[in-house]
């Protein structure tokens, strides 16, 4: 500013002046403080990945090229452990073809042995395909006149025929098992039908053929939320689908008995009442997602570790937090203590006592000062609230302490999605789920999937209830 102008202003326009410079510096000075908090933020959610947050590993960018496993490193060797048995593939005591292989002549003499008779020195085996050729049934129906009364009489196709040609059951549960299991879309899967059996088959009926089957399924599907709901423990997930150009949810309820799912166009606490209920028993499993944390579950609830530790370890890579370290490492203590506590011959009094100190140095760690960084307090806040839901599965022998199962049941859809991208409408989407709730549940009763699906559609089929 011109010196000689302000030679000519009086004090108080001078004063003025300084205030108004003053002011202006102090606007530009809280702008680039902002600006420098925003920039920071944006920094620390790139540091986000799937090893230290709940987003998936393909939102990974840049990929480390060290393990990020939660698992830790362990002395033992890569492979088989000493002790371990392992196994080939035996032979059959009754083969389906054999082929002797007799010398011709002497390799001594040149003597012809082709008439002599000789004896087995040692067998081998190949196990192959036959040529896969499509078998034709056809039913007769013969009408016979009653030579009494001279009635016509008709005879009567089996109950499952009721077409002039149709698919037998062993092409429509192969139609289903790839489909839903192996996630085979319907162009691809008529083109293998093409390929492969000579079969010209058009997606129409590949859609009619699930539907049958969806409708076969519906009474198993509900059957199998009532076996898992006897089980002491229920874990459960949900991840987002495409359904119709929207997006839905594709939850799962599961445990050892068998695997729940239904597609939802909500993700809330209302679609968790509606297809679940609110009258399970035993413990609950999950992440800390609202609509899991206010379904009812008697014996309580049990926080899955993997996600909390995962948390952790975001805060202690980007400020080093002590809080966050510590409580990582008392939730992997708590899980190796865990299967050492509930051992047979451990004695059930200090048992106790361990379960009692745990749960003390949790309480240490959750009553410590809050962190006045904003993450490390919002963790600090989770875990103060949902305490009695962090160690709840050290009072038990056989409640997981994380949620992977649930995880990797989940994994259908992630698959489905990378495959088709999603479902055409909302009646795809269900049947979709029915369906595998039948042949996930199969899996885990150890039912040959294809032998049962031949079943339901027979209206044969019977789950086995577990022990």
């Amino acid at each position: 500013m011109d010196k000689k102008y302000l030679k000519g202003l009086s004090k108080n326009e001078l004063i003025r002046l300084l205030i108004e410079r003053d002011t202006a510096q102090m606007e530009k000075i809280n702008r680039l403080e902002s600006l420098i908090q925003s920039l920071q933020s944006e920094i620390q959610s790139l540091k986000k990945d799937s090893s230290n947050s709940s987003k998936p590993p393909s939102s990974d960018m840049n990929k480390p090229g060290r393990n990020q496993s939660l698992r830790e490193k362990s002395q033992k060797k890569s492979g088989g452990q000493f002790g371990h048995k392992g196994f080939g593939r035996e032979q059959t005591e009754q083969p389906d073809r054999i082929v002797v292989c007799h010398p011709d002549v002497c390799h001594g003499c040149g003597h012809d042995l082709s008439e002599t008779e000789g004896m087995i020195a040692s067998k081998r085996q190949e196990a192959d395909i036959p040529p896969i050729k499509l078998e034709i049934t056809e039913y007769r129906q013969h009408s016979v006149v009653c030579p009494n009364c001279r009635k016509i009489n008709l005879g009567q196709y089996p109950t499952h025929i009721t077409a002039p040609v149709q698919f037998g059951v062993n092409i429509k549960s192969f139609i289903a098992y790839l489909n839903i299991k192996h996630k085979i879309p319907y162009e691809r899967l008529a083109l293998m039908f093409d390929d492969m059996l000579n079969v010209q088959i058009s997606q129409g009926s590949i859609e009619n053929t699930l539907d049958h089957l969806k409708t076969m399924c519906q009474p198993l599907h509900q059957k199998i939320l009532a076996t898992i709901k006897t089980g002491r423990w229920i874990g459960s997930d949900e991840t987002g689908i495409h359904v119709d150009g929207k997006k839905w949810w594709l939850w799962v309820w599961q445990n050892l008995s068998g695997s729940f799912y239904t597609a939802s166009a909500s993700r809330g606490t209302q679609a968790a009442k509606e297809n679940f209920g609110q009258d399970y028993q035993g413990t609950l499993i999950h992440d800390c997602w609202s609509a899991q944390l206010n379904t009812m579950a008697v014996s309580g609830h049990q926080l899955c570790h993997p996600h909390l530790i995962r948390d952790l370890n975001y805060l202690i890579e980007a400020y080093h937090s002590k809080w966050c370290y510590e409580m990582k490492q008392l939730l992997l203590a708590s899980e190796k203590a865990r299967d050492r506590i509930w051992r047979n011959d451990f004695d059930e009094k200090i048992r106790n006592r361990v379960m009692a100190q745990y749960q003390l140095k949790l309480s240490n760690l959750i009553i410590q000062p809050m962190s006045k960084k904003k993450e490390i307090a919002t963790i600090q806040k989770r875990f103060k609230k949902h305490q009695d839901k962090i160690l709840f599965f050290m009072e038990s022998a056989d409640v997981p302490f994380h949620n992977n199962f649930s995880e990797q049941a989940i994994r259908n859809a992630k698959i489905h999605q990378k495959i088709s991208g999603g479902f055409r409408s909302t009646a795809g989407a269900e049947r979709h789920a029915v369906i595998l709730s039948v042949i996930e549940t199969c899996r885990k009763q150890n039912l040959n999937v294809l032998d049962s699906l031949k079943q339901i559609y027979l209206g044969k089929f019977v789950f086995g209830v577990p022990e």
